[in-house]
């Protein structure tokens, strides 16, 4: 009985340590499905509407990811979209 209610815990846990969105290559997020921006699909789509931005890639990367004014990534991936603009980097 013991046995069985550690692999039910096991299991569990397991299930919630899933990687938040962006931190994979070829993840496309959707941070809130009511910002107008998350409507597109992909990179261009987004780049193509001048009042959308990139959502940068979360993951690790070998060197540091650059962005450019719009946050999308020069030398990472751009994973959403969104009508928020970014940060600015220092």
């Amino acid at each position: 009985m013991i046995a069985s209610a550690i692999v039910v815990l096991l299991v569990a846990a397991g299930a919630t340590t899933a990687a938040p969105c962006g931190m994979k290559v070829d993840d496309w997020c959707v941070d809130n499905p009511a910002d107008p921006c998350a409507r597109h699909p992909n990179v261009a789509a987004c780049k193509a509407d001048k009042s959308c931005y990139g959502l940068p890639y979360r993951g690790e990367s070998v060197v540091a990811c650059r962005f450019d004014e719009r946050g999308f990534g020069l030398n990472c991936p751009t994973v959403g979209c969104t009508s928020t603009p970014p940060r600015q980097r220092h």
